[in-house]
């Protein structure tokens, strides 16, 4: 199984970069994906037996170890200016004229509004032209920019990190810097120059994987695809127990969640393209319409209802909101198939949230491309991230190189960070004489104080409520509005000062933004978890089976499950019926010793009804 795995991980490698090659993306720049020069130096770079570097369990790590969900605070976001090439694709300094040079120029504007913006570049003498292109188009750079001198290879930061961890009772801020791509040796010693920089521990590791396919709740739970399993074990023969243990120990991973990657997401696999965290409750996926045909369609689909079995640190189900697929510049979906999709692989989720700020690709201008949909996109975002400001950078230059703004960025985390761990009472709501407010709130030197601020929408006046440590450290206070009717609003937000001084809110926005009561529509059912979990069956596993084939599925309540297979022909081979006693994630293991090689169809069937079908192979 493992050899089919691996050859099959090569194949979708070698794919998704011939598709690209169809592309409009310049040829001597690196794109996010391998090239056929760097999967043959992955090839020849190949170590079947663990080399240490981490790779067994039992990593030791210095101090309890959190990696923090990109939504909480920053203290600057890392980009690497795009660069020019010569003839023989030899960096010969900032791209300060063409369309690449403007998506980097209009990320150094928009995240200098905000925090500080490190730029990486080469030379001393590329941070004159940029400093000439920034005032040029009316943007001059004053304050908030840092220019870091060191070599680069191409301008996907969030892959190469530096990825931010705390560490230890004082959460000292550390970087994890783990493989990056054969090839792009510069690139992956940029985390190492950055934590010299800032007088931090680098902590080196052999796993390979990407920013761009890590993604945190910052309560342990750690997203990701399982191409970082299928990496490791090609590229260092490592087993997956050692993979996600090493995953786990390295970024605190408690709750390390496998997703599937996708098929034609341009030939990376990372799960930013089309999933993200806008908060440790609350998920955006991407939805492809009916007309996509590419197998793509099904995987994310498999993925999100895979999501709507998840817990948050809440133990409550995921907050999933789905985001529409973007068009072709024409407003339709003109690329439908697999192999179009590899070629520009087009995103809307894939942005960054720096503090009070989003900025995420968009794929039109003043003057071309879908500004409509561009526009509902915006809504959408301000719809679901209130208080932030939501900027759209058009992005058709980069998304045929398989990664967008979130990939070209990385946040650096706050020194001195304070967490918030708070379940919210947002949402509809019955009208009560009260409501309780509990948080847990933590940081390095102790919280002096905590409140709870509240207003009824239409008065404006905020009321403060102290928020009292109880034995166990949870802050707890009580919110009495006094007579509320239906069309009332409540909003709220929490506010901590730490023994050191430092004023934080909860949601990071406040007072822009709060998390909201409302109470028209709470008797009806109404709810903002809009969440659609259904009776679903998953793709089967492994494919191609040889022996035994694992069958996953939903199931909303107690059902019936039976399982048909047919040939191709539609004959039925083989028929499992199951009782099935609990509503949710279930299995079935199915024996298909007794079948012949070839293409088989299995259909759910629920209590007579048929949900779906799936194919899968048979190779003896």
């Amino acid at each position: 199984m493992h050899k089919i795995i691996q050859y099959a991980w090569i194949a979708a490698l070698t794919m998704a970069t011939t598709s690209n090659l169809l592309a409009q993306y310049p040829a001597h720049k690196l794109p996010a994906y391998r090239t056929q020069h760097e999967i043959q130096l992955m090839l020849n770079n190949r170590k079947l037996t663990p080399n240490g570097g981490f790779g067994k369990t039992g990593v030791v790590m210095p101090g309890k170890v959190r990696y923090p969900g990109e939504f909480e605070e920053s203290q600057a976001v890392c980009i690497s200016w795009n660069y020019e090439y010569d003839n023989n694709w030899n960096v010969i300094g900032v791209d300060t004229s063409t369309e690449y040079g403007y998506i980097s120029a209009q990320l150094t504007k928009y995240i200098s509004d905000e925090l500080p913006v490190w730029i990486r570049i080469t030379t001393a003498a590329d941070s004159t032209k940029i400093l000439a292109k920034m005032a040029n188009l009316g943007w001059p750079l004053t304050n908030n920019y840092h220019f870091m001198i060191t070599p680069g290879d191409d301008w996907w930061m969030r892959d190469f990190g530096p990825n931010g961890i705390y560490w230890g009772d004082d959460d000292s801020l550390a970087f994890v810097d783990v493989k990056y791509y054969d090839g792009r040796d510069l690139d992956n010693d940029f985390p190492k120059a950055v934590a010299s920089y800032l007088g931090v521990r680098n902590i080196v590791s052999a796993l390979n994987a990407e920013g761009g396919n890590l993604m945190s709740d910052g309560f342990g739970r750690v997203f990701l695809s399982d191409v970082v399993d299928e990496a490791n074990e090609f590229i260092l023969g490592w087993d997956s127990t050692q993979t996600i243990d090493t995953l786990s120990a390295l970024f605190g991973a408690t709750y390390p969640i496998n997703l599937k990657q996708l098929k034609c997401d341009g030939g990376t696999g990372h799960i930013d393209l089309y999933t993200k965290l806008v908060d440790e409750q609350t998920l955006f996926v991407m939805e492809y319409p009916s007309i996509i045909t590419a197998t793509d369609k099904k995987i994310i689909e498999d993925n999100y209802q895979y999501l709507t079995t998840l817990r948050t640190t809440y133990n409550r189900p995921f907050r999933i909101i789905r985001f529409p697929m973007p068009t072709g510049d024409n407003g339709t979906y003109n690329l439908k198939s697999c192999s179009q999709i590899n070629s520009d692989a087009r995103t809307y989720i894939n942005g960054i949230t720096l503090n009070k700020t989003f900025i995420y690709p968009s794929y039109s201008d003043s003057v071309t491309g879908n500004q409509a949909q561009t526009a509902e996109a915006t809504a959408l975002f301000q719809k679901h991230m209130p208080g932030y400001k939501v900027i759209p950078i058009d992005a058709r230059a980069a998304s045929p190189g398989g990664g967008s703004i979130h990939c070209i960025t990385m946040q650096i985390p706050a020194d001195n960070p304070v967490l918030f761990w708070h379940p919210t009472i947002d949402g509809f709501a019955a009208i009560q004489t009260s409501y309780a407010i509990e948080a847990k709130i933590t940081n390095r030197s102790g919280i002096a104080s905590a409140v709870c601020k509240w207003r009824l929408r239409n008065t404006g006046t905020w009321n403060t409520v102290s928020l009292a440590a109880d034995a166990q450290g949870v802050f707890r206070g009580t919110i009495i509005p006094g007579a509320l009717t239906i069309n009332d609003t409540l909003d709220y937000f929490l506010e901590a000062v730490t023994n050191n001084g430092k004023t934080a809110v909860k949601p990071i926005t406040a007072p822009e933004g709060y998390y909201t009561l409302q109470f028209k529509g709470y008797s009806t059912g109404l709810t903002n978890e809009l969440i659609t979990a259904k009776n679903h069956l998953f793709a089967p596993f492994p494919n191609p089976a040889t022996d035994e084939l694992t069958l996953t599925y939903q199931t909303l309540t107690k059902s019936n499950s039976t399982f048909s297979i047919t040939d191709i022909t539609g004959k039925e081979v083989l028929l499992v019926t199951k009782p099935t006693t609990f509503a949710g994630l279930q299995s079935q293991v199915i024996d298909v010793r007794g079948l012949n090689s070839g293409l088989y169809f299995c259909t759910l069937i629920l209590n007579g009804e048929r949900i779906d079908t799936r194919k899968f192979i048979i190779k003896h």
